[in-house]
């Protein structure tokens, strides 16, 4: 059995193929690519005769329909003449944090062209009512404008599009002044609320990845998040530095809603 995994994102598209082993494929650009996505990977599941893909969409999806997609352009209706299952793209990095870490209880939290989470409760996704673990999405103040539509979300903050628009520089390039980027007070915003999640969920762990995420350092994510929660919570905080974390995560959750099946 092989499987395509794709993490279709605000601005790459990564794809692995997984047979027991993960192989990676290829990146490609979002913007130039995401109108020709179903015969690129038409042609990707023929060269390597894939059985199923499993794909992680920057997308709100709820009771299995997609609604939303803030980060990413138009995106064509996806057809292939073998089983497709989509998820949402942090969600499918919950996954790949849980199948890495291996912590029952874990807040995943992705930042790169947005900010993403998603929630492992007792080794199983949660998904809540469909939409659970949008943290990009809780409002921390200000009127800055979010791509979802809505103000003040965490997301027009310290999304990678956020920082980007304000600082005019790249993030990892900004990221680089170290003194100057872990005292703005987006990352002081970023941590509490990550604080505020941990002191409702209190997981094992808070794993950061995504292109951005994967970056931070964690012994500073770890003294500014820890310093915003009461003492008796004291997460793990990890880094998953695995720039293709949510395609090998959509991996894993097709293969096994296949076994569902």
């Amino acid at each position: 059995m092989k499987i395509l995994g794709v993490d279709i994102g605000g601005t790459n598209i990564d794809c692995v193929v997984y047979d027991g082993e993960f192989s990676y494929i290829d990146t490609f650009s979002t913007e130039k690519n995401i109108q020709n996505l179903n015969s690129i990977l038409n042609e990707l599941v023929e060269e390597h005769r894939i059985d199923a893909i499993g794909a992680g969409i920057a997308l709100w999806i709820k009771e299995g329909k997609p609604l939303h997609a803030p980060n990413l352009p138009l995106i064509p209706e996806l057809s292939f003449s073998i089983p497709l299952f989509l998820e949402n793209d942090a969600n499918c990095f919950a996954i790949f944090s849980h199948h890495i870490f291996r912590f029952p209880n874990i807040f995943a939290v992705t930042v790169g062209t947005g900010v993403g989470s998603g929630i492992i409760i007792n080794g199983e996704l949660y998904r809540g009512n469909g939409l659970a673990g949008e943290v990009g999405h809780v409002v921390v103040g200000g009127d800055e404008e979010c791509h979802c539509g809505g103000r003040g979300h965490l997301e027009s903050k310290f999304g990678g599009w956020a920082l980007k628009k304000k600082y005019g520089r790249d993030v990892r390039d900004l990221m680089k002044d170290r003194q100057f980027f872990y005292n703005t007070e987006e990352f002081r915003s970023f941590c509490r609320q990550i604080a505020n999640v941990v002191t409702v969920l209190d997981p094992h762990a808070v794993v950061f990845g995504g292109r951005i995420g994967m970056n931070l350092d964690k012994e500073k994510l770890k003294e500014c998040v820890c310093s915003e929660l009461m003492s008796p919570f004291s997460p793990i905080i990890e880094i998953l530095d695995d720039e293709l974390a949510v395609s090998k995560g959509a991996c894993i959750m097709a293969d096994k809603r296949l076994k569902e099946k």
